[in-house]
Order: C-alpha cells, then structure tokens, then sequence
C-alpha cells in the first residue's frame, strides 16, 4: 500500500522567507527615521523605541511565567510536521510590527486600563484551563496575552494601527485539525474525478484507491493541511504588508485557501498518475511536492500584486497626533 503524502516539511521555504524578511528588518531598523526629522519626531521615535523596549520585555517575562504552556506549544511543533511552521510565526510577527511602524506616525502611545482588564481576564483563563487540564485552551489564553500587554503598554490608537499583524499569532496555535477529515473526501473525491479523466481505472474504498500499479491511500496527514497552514500564514502576512482594506485581506486569504487545497489535490494526483505511468517514484514525488508549493505560491503572489492598493502611503500622514485616554 503506498500512502499520498509530501513526506516533507514546508516549514524550510517558509523559513527561508522569513529569515529575509528579518535581514531586511535589521538593515533598516537605524534607517527608518529620516534624518531631517524635526525634534518632536525625534521625541516620538524615543518614546516609541521605550514602548517597543518594554513590550519585548514584558513578552519576555510572560514567556517566563507561562513556560509550561510554551513548552506546550513548542512540543507541538515539534511532534506534528502539519504545525512545524509554529517556530516562524514569533519571528514573523515582529518584522510585521517593524513594517508597520510607519503607520505609527502621529499616534502618541498610551497606557490603557482596559487592555489591562483584557490582559487579567486573559490570565484568569489560564488559570482555569489549567486547573481544567486544558492544554489548547492554555495555549489560546497565552498568545491571547501578547496582544493584550500591547494595548495595555501603547494604547487603543497603536492596537487598532498593529491588530492585524498581531493576528498573525493565531498560526502559532495548534488549531485545525477538525477539518483534515473534510480534506481527505475532498482530495479522494478530487483522485476519483482526476483519474477517471485521464483514463486510470480505478476502485475506491473509502479513502483507498485500487489502481493496477498499485492501492494509494489518502491519509489523514496528506489530506492537505501540511499545505493549507503554512499556506495561509504566508498569505496572512502578504496581504497585511500589501493591503490596508479588510476587504482584500479577507478575499485574498479565501483565494489563497480554495487555491493551496486544490494545489494539494493536483499533488496527490500527479504522484499517482507518474506513478502509474513509470515516470517518478521514491524521491521524485518529494521534489513534485515541492514544485507544486512553490508554483502555487509564486501564483498566489503575483495574483496578489494585481489587487494592490495604497499601502505605500501613511495611514496616518498629514494627522495631528491621536492620544489614548486611559
């Protein structure tokens, strides 16, 4: 029996973005005031270098009181190749909070009471799942907090502006696994049609397929989640860096999903159909499945370009500065 599976780890192209992503924030980060920038801008970029300084440090003591639920986490990504990605999305997040701080121009940070009233209610869950013995809800209660301890530290004003590039923390939950059952009849029922049309006769059982080279199995980790996930959080973070209307975020992210499942589909099927045919095997299905990924993404992106809008420009230019009231 042959299983339909990538048999790798998409966390490697994913990584291998991200760690770009990062070189870049670190060749701009002493660059990215201009040096004709009056002494209230210099004022501004001091208070918000404070504010950046405390919300690292402040992650990092919560990381330290809450380290049994990281190691959670971290053993998540670990043990399950479908959220290997989890290790990128930390590292992620901060170049998105740096590729936003444009954005940040005129708004004054503020310490607010009711990010603070968030972040108790946050910890009072935590509290409960971990006296519940929930280790997911543990982990949501956390990743809940690091957005929280922005609001309280910056303000309602820099929260909205960082909202969506702190959502991105969401893809660092081990979250999605109820819809793999959906995938796999969506990816044997896509075989069945696929393979009918090309002439491969075929026997379905449930999720085998009897083919006279062989019986292919759509396994629950090939169902196309490995795609989806990491899928989606390269996504997530193109559109927050291409686009500012909620509108095309949410088009954009719908398009990536339907486009990375049927992606998955078209793998399986190339896999058996070469198969069948004596033209791959062993190793060539691995470097298939990575062409497919990588074919789909570079689609997506260019797709992506045609619906750009103007976030080249400041959210906030030509604005007198915005205060949060407590």
């Amino acid at each position: 029996m042959k299983i339909i599976c990538q048999d790798m780890m998409f966390g490697e192209m994913d990584r291998w973005i991200v760690v770009r992503m990062l070189t870049q924030m670190a060749k701009g980060i002493f660059t990215s005031v201009p040096t004709s920038a009056g002494q209230s801008d210099k004022r501004c970029l001091l208070r918000w270098s404070t504010v950046a300084t405390i919300t690292i440090l402040a992650w990092g003591a919560m990381f330290w009181l809450f380290w049994p639920t990281v190691r959670t986490l971290i053993a998540s990504w670990m043990v399950s190749r479908t959220f290997t990605h989890g290790f990128l999305v930390l590292p992620a997040t901060v170049y998105l909070l740096w590729f936003y701080r444009q954005h940040l121009t005129g708004i004054v940070p503020t310490p607010n009471l009711s990010g603070l009233a968030v972040f108790s209610l946050l910890v009072c869950g935590w509290f409960i799942s971990h006296q519940a013995g929930s280790s997911l809800w543990e982990q949501v209660s956390l990743v809940g907090m690091l957005p929280a301890l922005v609001w309280v530290i910056a303000g309602t004003c820099a929260l909205r502006v960082l909202s969506f590039p702190l959502g991105l923390l969401t893809f660092a939950l081990p979250i999605g696994t109820a819809i793999e059952v959906w995938l796999q009849d969506f990816t044997t029922t896509f075989l069945e049609v696929t393979l009918n049309a090309v002439g491969v006769p075929l026997l379905r059982e449930g999720y085998f397929l009897h083919i006279p080279s062989g019986r292919w199995e759509v396994a629950t980790d090939c169902a196309g989640l490995r795609y989806v996930l990491p899928g989606l959080a390269l996504g997530y973070m193109y559109a927050a860096m291409m686009y500012r209307q909620a509108l095309r975020r949410v088009a954009f992210l719908i398009l990536c999903g339907l486009f990375l499942i049927l992606a998955n589909g078209v793998r399986a099927f190339g896999i058996i159909f070469f198969d069948f045919v004596g033209l791959a095997e062993g190793t060539d299905h691995r470097v298939f499945s990575y062409l497919v990924y990588g074919i789909t993404i570079v689609f997506l992106a260019w797709v992506g370009t045609t619906w750009g809008d103007d976030t080249t420009e400041d959210a906030t230019h030509g604005e007198s500065p915005q205060v949060d009231s407590a």
